[in-house]
Protein backbone atom coordinates (compact mmCIF):
# COMPACT_ATOMS: atom_id res chain seq x y z
CA UNK A 1 0.00 0.00 0.00
CA UNK A 2 2.79 2.17 1.06
CA UNK A 3 4.96 1.71 -2.71
CA UNK A 4 1.16 2.11 -4.38
CA UNK A 5 0.90 5.46 -2.74
CA UNK A 6 4.40 7.11 -3.30
CA UNK A 7 4.50 5.55 -7.08
CA UNK A 8 0.47 7.64 -7.15
CA UNK A 9 2.12 10.57 -5.52
CA UNK A 10 5.48 10.44 -8.25
CA UNK A 11 3.18 10.35 -11.48
CA UNK A 12 1.12 12.99 -10.42
CA UNK A 13 3.80 15.01 -9.71
CA UNK A 14 5.45 14.34 -12.96
CA UNK A 15 1.73 14.82 -15.01
CA UNK A 16 1.59 17.92 -13.11
CA UNK A 17 5.16 19.34 -14.39
CA UNK A 18 4.67 18.33 -18.20
CA UNK A 19 1.08 19.46 -18.38
CA UNK A 20 2.16 22.53 -16.47
CA UNK A 21 4.88 23.41 -19.22
CA UNK A 22 2.25 22.82 -22.28
CA UNK A 23 -0.65 25.36 -20.31
CA UNK A 24 1.91 27.77 -18.66
CA UNK A 25 -0.24 30.68 -20.03
CA UNK A 26 -3.36 29.12 -20.03
CA UNK A 27 -4.43 29.42 -16.91
CA UNK A 28 -4.22 32.57 -13.59
CA UNK A 29 -3.12 31.47 -10.77
CA UNK A 30 -3.68 32.54 -7.20
CA UNK A 31 -1.67 31.82 -4.83
CA UNK A 32 -3.85 30.57 -2.25
CA UNK A 33 -7.73 29.76 -2.44
CA UNK A 34 -10.27 28.74 0.55
CA UNK A 35 -13.53 26.87 -0.34
CA UNK A 36 -16.20 25.06 1.77
CA UNK A 37 -18.28 22.07 0.96
CA UNK A 38 -20.92 19.76 1.31
CA UNK A 39 -21.08 16.05 0.24
CA UNK A 40 -23.78 13.39 0.27
CA UNK A 41 -22.90 9.89 -0.11
CA UNK A 42 -23.28 5.72 0.26
CA UNK A 43 -21.42 4.31 3.03
CA UNK A 44 -18.84 1.46 1.49
CA UNK A 45 -16.98 -0.99 3.31
CA UNK A 46 -17.43 -2.41 6.79
CA UNK A 47 -20.45 -0.08 7.39
CA UNK A 48 -22.85 -1.05 5.20
CA UNK A 49 -24.84 -3.76 7.18
CA UNK A 50 -25.42 -0.48 9.71
CA UNK A 51 -25.48 2.80 7.68
CA UNK A 52 -28.02 3.56 4.88
CA UNK A 53 -25.93 7.23 4.08
CA UNK A 54 -22.78 9.35 4.37
CA UNK A 55 -23.20 13.25 4.71
CA UNK A 56 -21.21 15.93 6.26
CA UNK A 57 -19.05 19.61 5.25
CA UNK A 58 -15.41 20.44 4.90
CA UNK A 59 -13.51 23.35 4.72
CA UNK A 60 -10.35 22.91 1.75
CA UNK A 61 -7.43 25.07 1.19
CA UNK A 62 -5.77 24.70 -2.22
CA UNK A 63 -2.24 26.44 -2.72
CA UNK A 64 -1.29 26.88 -6.39
CA UNK A 65 2.40 25.35 -7.44
CA UNK A 66 1.89 25.55 -11.21
CA UNK A 67 -0.44 26.47 -13.18
CA UNK A 68 -2.17 22.96 -13.63
CA UNK A 69 -0.93 21.76 -9.90
CA UNK A 70 -1.86 22.61 -6.72
CA UNK A 71 -1.41 20.89 -2.95
CA UNK A 72 -4.24 21.34 -0.90
CA UNK A 73 -5.39 20.69 2.53
CA UNK A 74 -9.07 19.94 4.03
CA UNK A 75 -10.71 19.57 6.89
CA UNK A 76 -14.19 18.63 8.09
CA UNK A 77 -16.96 16.50 9.56
CA UNK A 78 -18.71 13.24 8.03
CA UNK A 79 -21.76 11.23 9.79
CA UNK A 80 -23.52 8.63 8.94
CA UNK A 81 -27.30 7.31 9.06
CA UNK A 82 -28.18 4.92 11.00
CA UNK A 83 -30.23 1.97 9.58
CA UNK A 84 -32.89 0.69 11.92
CA UNK A 85 -32.10 -1.00 15.18
CA UNK A 86 -28.46 0.32 14.71
CA UNK A 87 -26.78 1.97 17.89
CA UNK A 88 -23.91 3.95 18.21
CA UNK A 89 -21.86 6.91 16.60
CA UNK A 90 -19.92 6.67 13.34
CA UNK A 91 -19.46 10.17 12.63
CA UNK A 92 -15.60 11.34 12.35
CA UNK A 93 -13.46 14.50 11.59
CA UNK A 94 -11.14 14.25 8.55
CA UNK A 95 -7.74 15.84 8.51
CA UNK A 96 -6.15 15.48 5.44
CA UNK A 97 -3.61 16.71 2.63
CA UNK A 98 -2.51 16.39 -0.91
CA UNK A 99 -2.05 17.04 -4.49
CA UNK A 100 -4.72 18.54 -7.19
CA UNK A 101 -3.92 18.09 -10.77
CA UNK A 102 -5.79 20.16 -13.11
CA UNK A 103 -6.27 18.24 -16.61
CA UNK A 104 -7.87 21.03 -18.34
CA UNK A 105 -9.74 24.48 -17.52
CA UNK A 106 -12.77 22.64 -15.81
CA UNK A 107 -11.92 19.10 -14.93
CA UNK A 108 -9.65 18.30 -11.57
CA UNK A 109 -8.42 14.79 -10.52
CA UNK A 110 -7.52 14.80 -6.57
CA UNK A 111 -5.98 12.19 -3.90
CA UNK A 112 -5.74 13.28 0.29
CA UNK A 113 -4.83 11.21 2.27
CA UNK A 114 -4.14 11.95 6.38
CA UNK A 115 -6.24 10.83 9.49
CA UNK A 116 -9.94 10.79 10.64
CA UNK A 117 -10.62 11.15 14.31
CA UNK A 118 -13.84 9.58 15.96
CA UNK A 119 -15.87 11.33 17.28
CA UNK A 120 -17.71 8.96 19.33
CA UNK A 121 -16.73 8.11 23.49
CA UNK A 122 -13.54 6.02 23.32
CA UNK A 123 -12.96 6.01 19.57
CA UNK A 124 -9.24 7.16 17.78
CA UNK A 125 -8.09 8.00 14.70
CA UNK A 126 -7.33 6.10 11.34
CA UNK A 127 -5.70 6.61 8.01
CA UNK A 128 -7.69 8.16 5.64
CA UNK A 129 -7.38 8.39 1.89
CA UNK A 130 -9.82 9.95 -0.02
CA UNK A 131 -9.09 9.91 -4.27
CA UNK A 132 -11.47 11.84 -6.03
CA UNK A 133 -12.35 13.75 -9.49
CA UNK A 134 -14.12 17.03 -10.61
CA UNK A 135 -15.69 19.41 -12.41
CA UNK A 136 -15.78 23.40 -12.10
CA UNK A 137 -19.26 23.96 -12.98
CA UNK A 138 -18.02 28.19 -12.70
CA UNK A 139 -15.10 29.93 -11.38
CA UNK A 140 -16.31 29.52 -7.41
CA UNK A 141 -18.24 26.51 -7.96
CA UNK A 142 -17.06 22.55 -8.70
CA UNK A 143 -18.71 19.44 -8.29
CA UNK A 144 -16.66 16.44 -7.65
CA UNK A 145 -17.48 12.63 -6.66
CA UNK A 146 -15.01 11.41 -3.83
CA UNK A 147 -14.14 8.36 -2.34
CA UNK A 148 -13.14 8.51 1.50
CA UNK A 149 -11.48 5.60 3.18
CA UNK A 150 -10.69 5.70 6.58
CA UNK A 151 -8.85 2.15 7.98
CA UNK A 152 -8.26 1.05 11.29
CA UNK A 153 -7.22 -2.47 13.38
CA UNK A 154 -8.59 -4.19 9.47
CA UNK A 155 -12.07 -1.88 10.08
CA UNK A 156 -12.90 0.15 7.09
CA UNK A 157 -15.21 2.85 7.02
CA UNK A 158 -16.06 4.40 3.53
CA UNK A 159 -18.22 6.06 1.69
CA UNK A 160 -18.77 6.97 -2.60
CA UNK A 161 -20.06 11.14 -1.99
CA UNK A 162 -20.73 13.44 -4.06
CA UNK A 163 -19.33 17.19 -3.69
CA UNK A 164 -20.57 20.30 -4.00
CA UNK A 165 -18.01 23.38 -3.19
CA UNK A 166 -18.10 26.72 -3.57
CA UNK A 167 -14.49 28.48 -2.97
CA UNK A 168 -14.03 31.85 -2.14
Amino acid sequence: MKTKLILLVVLIVLAASVNAQTKAAAKDTKGFTIGAGAMVGLPMGDVTDFYSLAYGVDLLGEISVAPSFAITISAGYVDFAKKSGVTGNAGMIPVLGGFKLYLSDKLYGSVQAGLSFGTASGSSSAFTFAPAIGYKLGEKFDLSLKYQSATKNSWNTAFLGLRAGLTF
